[in-house]
């Protein structure tokens, strides 16, 4: 254990201690087992001083009081003071050094997020405003020009192209004119791209709307969570806005082909429930892609489902699809070839009831499909950028919305595989196989 010795005294005579502590020094070398030592001289009172000497144990400190050399510089340093010299001898129990480097990295991360705060509302007004779509077509064009495109004032249009450029969402040329690269194009202008980036922007300032802040403070102090239905009235279309792409891309061409039978079935007349639909986009896209099967959407929140409902008739779905009121626990209808679920499981109160009340709702050979967040097991496996925003979006929203319900299971947007498997287990399905899965999801299949 590292020890140090703190050494107290008085002195009117500071130049001969210095001149004793150097002799000790030259004696000493090679010999000595202190390996650093501090002087300090007391602000309020010149002649008071303090040395703080470390020695790896305190064996080895007590090595070093016994040389001769020490003995001897000792002497006539009591000789240079005035009084006897104070020891206080100390086992080192912690130790703290400041890395530099370090503190310089974890400030640089501070700075980032910093930016990344302000940058947030500026990217919901820019796709508001239409700024980003007006660059669309990447050609370089001055604050001036951008304004009078979209009938804004060229003084805000000139700061927000700053702010966007030294994000790196926006390119400044040399000739210090501004464009979108192709990349910006399709990360900030292509809505229907699964890298269209402004909805999850969208997405996060509304939950962390200072409404919901104050509410999501009681939760954390009183309990009780925050019930889906009471967050700011954004955060729904633009929660479908963000999940929508990504299930453009994958849904129907690999999620369902990847479970056995299920396309084949689907292909040929079948049911399908969706279970926490929202606005119902992933619903109604398997009713385009599966025309002689019925689909039907539930969801609790009913505003939800009025937009789900006005959404399908615009698309011109007939019969094809259904949306209905209803909790993950309590729907009717089936029997059902498909039960999905989609990034929703893990914000459910009682996720092992909703599952259990699926398998009363199975058809034979039906399947349940859970589309779920990509995580691992180990939250040290999930120590990454993509971890980082599902936890963020987890506590705004997925762990407090289970909170409010009974239950309150509250598993977490980065439940893993093996906490997923241990819900359908309790729910009483013997098989449970991960599908497939993209950068961003996990699919599994559950039958009983």
């Amino acid at each position: 254990m590292t020890f140090m010795q703190v050494i107290e005294y008085e002195t009117t005579d500071e130049d001969r201690v210095d001149r004793l502590m150097d002799e000790w020094l030259r004696i000493t070398e090679g010999k000595r087992t202190a390996h650093h030592a501090m002087f300090g001289k007391d602000r309020e009172k010149p002649s008071h001083f303090m040395q703080i000497v470390e020695f790896p144990s305190y064996e080895e400190a007590m090595r070093n009081s016994d040389l001769p050399e020490t003995r001897h510089i000792a002497e006539e340093m009591r000789e240079a003071c005035v009084g006897e010299p104070r020891f206080v001898n100390l086992d080192v129990t912690r130790d703290e050094v400041v890395d530099e480097d370090a503190m310089e990295t974890l400030m640089g991360k501070v700075l980032t997020d910093l930016g990344a705060v302000t940058v947030a509302p500026m990217m919901v007004i820019g796709e508001r405003l239409g700024l980003f779509t007006a660059m669309a077509d990447g050609a370089p064009l001055t604050s001036a020009e951008l304004a009078t495109r979209t009938g804004t004032q060229e003084r805000n249009v000139r700061e927000w192209l700053a702010l966007m450029a030294a994000s790196g969402y926006i390119t400044l040329d040399p000739d210090g004119r501004f464009r979108l690269s192709p990349e910006q194009v399709v990360v900030f202008t292509q809505q229907d791209s699964p890298y269209y980036a402004p909805s999850g922007f969208q997405l996060f300032s509304a939950a962390g709307s200072m409404e919901t802040r104050d509410k999501l403070e009681r939760a954390f102090v009183k309990g009780g969570g925050v019930g889906w239905e009471e967050h700011h009235a954004e955060l729904f279309p633009n929660v479908g806005r963000f999940f929508r792409t990504g299930y453009a891309a994958f849904l129907v061409d690999q999620w369902i082909p990847a479970l056995d039978g299920v396309a084949d079935k689907l292909r040929t007349g079948g049911t399908a429930a969706d279970v926490g639909c929202g606005l119902g986009y992933s619903t109604m896209m398997m009713a385009k892609a599966f025309p002689k099967s019925h689909f039907v959407g539930f969801d609790y929140h009913g505003p939800s489902i009025d937009e789900a409902r006005r959404l399908a008739k615009a698309e011109h779905l007939g019969k094809r699809v259904d949306f209905e009121v209803a909790g993950s626990a309590d729907f009717g209808g089936g029997p059902y070839d498909l039960i999905a679920f989609f990034d929703c499981l893990h914000d459910m109160g009682d996720p092992v009831g909703a599952l259990s009340h699926c398998r009363a709702r199975l058809a034979d050979g039906g399947v349940v499909m859970l589309v779920e967040p990509n995580a691992a097991d180990d939250l040290a496996d999930n120590m990454n950028p993509l971890s980082r925003a599902f936890y963020g979006g987890s506590s705004l929203i997925c762990v407090p919305a289970s909170q409010a319900q009974p239950v309150g299971r509250a598993m977490g947007a980065q439940a893993g595989e093996a906490r997923t498997r241990e819900v359908a287990a309790e729910a009483g399905f013997s098989h449970f196989r991960r599908a497939t899965e993209t950068p961003f999801n996990l699919v599994y299949e559950l039958r009983s």
